[in-house]
C-alpha cells in the first residue's frame, strides 16, 4: 500500500526544501516554486491582488505591479478636471464676450481654437473668413489663444492702420523675420518712431518722384521684351521658359528703381546680409551725390535729397542728427522695398 505524499514547506531560510529520497514531477516542482514566489512577491509589495489604486504593466506575456497611487494625488484627480473644464469654461465666455455680434463661429476648440482647420486647408479657411466678413466687413475667430479679427473692408483698414499708438495696434511679424531684414525694419516698428520714420519716406512717393520710376520700368520692361523675341526668334518651334526671364525683369526692375546706379551687377545676386551691408554703401554714393545738387534719379536719391535737407536743418541749429539717418538704417529699409516689391511683382 502506498504512503500518502509528503507536504513540502518553505523553512526559516526563505528556500525550498525537499526530503532527500522524494521524488517530484518535474511539472509539480514547477508549479510549486511559481507559487511561493508569487506569494513572496505579494508579501514583499503589500498589495491586494485586486487593488484598484494600483498601475498593471504588461510586457508580452509577463505583468508586474508597481506601488499604488499615494491617496493625496487620488484626492486631487477631480479638482484637477473641475479645473480644467473651468480653463475652457473661462476661455469660451471670453471669446464670445469678445466677439459679441460679430459673424463667426459659436464655438471653437479649447486653446487651440480652429488652428486645426487653418493648418490643414489654409485656403478654405480664409475663403470662409471672407464670406462670413461679407456683410459686415468683418469676421471673428479664435486661433491659438489668441482672439482674430478678419478684416475685409477698405475703410476699416485704413481706420486700424492709421492708429499707430502701441497699446492699439502692433503688427506680429514672423519670428525670423529680424534675422531676414535686421533689426532696423518697418515690420517690428510702431508709435511716434513709426510715424516719424513714414514722414521721412513720404517725399519718395511724390509725383514727381513716381514719374520718374515709371519712365525706368518702362525702359527696362522694353528691354527684356525685346531680349525674349530674339530668342523666340532665334529657337523657332521650341518652347521658351519664361519663368527665369520674369524673375529678371522683376529684379532689375526694383533693383533700378530703388538703388539705380549704385548697385554693381555682382552685388545683385549677393546673399541677404551682404545685400543689407551693400546697399548700406548704396545710400552713402547717394548722399554724396544729392550733396553735390545732382538730379535724383532713382527712389534713394529722392529720399537723401530731402534727409540732407533735415540733416544740414539740425546741424545748423545745433541739435542731435535725426533718427533713422544712419546708413545701416537705411540699407536694411532698402532691402525691405526690394523684398516687398519682388514679392508684390512675382505674385501678380
Amino acid at each position: 500500500m502506498t504512503k500518502p505524499p509528503k507536504m513540502y514547506k518553505m523553512s526559516s531560510s526563505s528556500e525550498i526544501s525537499f526530503p532527500s529520497k522524494a521524488k517530484v514531477p518535474a511539472r509539480d516542482s514547477f508549479s510549486i516554486c511559481a507559487s511561493l514566489f508569487l506569494e513572496r512577491k505579494k508579501a514583499a509589495m503589500n498589495i491586494h491582488p485586486l487593488s484598484p489604486s494600483c498601475y498593471l504593466l504588461s510586457f508580452g506575456t509577463v505583468s508586474t505591479r508597481l506601488l499604488p497611487l499615494p491617496p493625496f494625488f487620488l484626492a486631487l484627480v477631480p479638482s484637477i478636471i473641475s479645473f480644467i473644464i473651468f480653463l475652457v469654461l473661462v476661455e469660451q465666455t471670453s471669446y464670445l464676450r469678445k466677439k459679441g455680434g460679430a459673424p463667426g463661429p459659436v464655438f471653437v476648440l479649447p486653446f487651440i481654437g480652429n488652428a486645426i482647420s487653418l493648418v490643414r486647408d489654409p485656403t478654405s479657411f480664409w475663403d470662409t473668413q471672407s464670406s462670413n466678413s461679407s456683410r459686415s466687413g468683418f469676421s471673428a475667430n479664435y486661433i491659438m489663444g489668441r482672439f482674430m479679427l478678419y478684416i475685409r473692408d477698405t475703410n476699416l483698414s485704413h481706420l486700424v492702420f492709421s492708429n499707430v499708438r502701441p497699446d492699439t495696434f502692433l503688427l506680429v511679424g514672423h519670428p525670423f523675420g529680424k534675422k531676414l531684414f535686421g533689426e532696423h525694419n518697418l515690420i517690428y516698428m510702431s508709435g511716434q518712431e513709426y510715424k516719424d520714420l513714414r514722414r521721412r519716406i513720404a517725399p519718395n512717393f511724390t509725383p514727381r518722384a513716381l514719374s520718374t520710376y515709371t519712365s525706368l520700368q518702362q525702359i527696362i520692361i522694353l528691354k527684356h521684351l525685346k531680349k525674349r523675341e530674339s530668342l523666340s526668334s532665334n529657337n523657332q518651334n521650341k518652347p521658351i521658359s519664361l519663368r527665369m526671364l520674369v524673375r529678371d525683369m522683376n529684379l532689375e526692375t526694383s533693383q533700378t528703381v530703388f538703388v539705380g546706379p549704385y548697385l554693381s551687377e555682382e552685388a545683385r545676386e549677393l546673399a541677404v546680409d551682404r545685400l543689407a551691408e551693400t546697399l548700406s554703401e548704396c545710400a552713402i554714393k547717394s548722399k554724396t551725390k544729392m550733396g553735390n545738387n545732382h538730379e535724383p534719379s532713382c527712389l534713394i536719391d529722392f529720399w537723401m535729397q530731402e534727409m540732407l535737407k533735415e540733416i544740414y536743418a539740425a546741424k545748423s541749429a545745433g541739435e542731435p542728427v535725426p533718427p533713422h539717418t544712419s546708413d545701416t538704417e537705411i540699407g536694411g529699409h532698402l532691402f525691405e522695398f526690394l523684398y516687398a516689391a519682388q514679392d508684390a511683382s512675382t505674385s501678380s
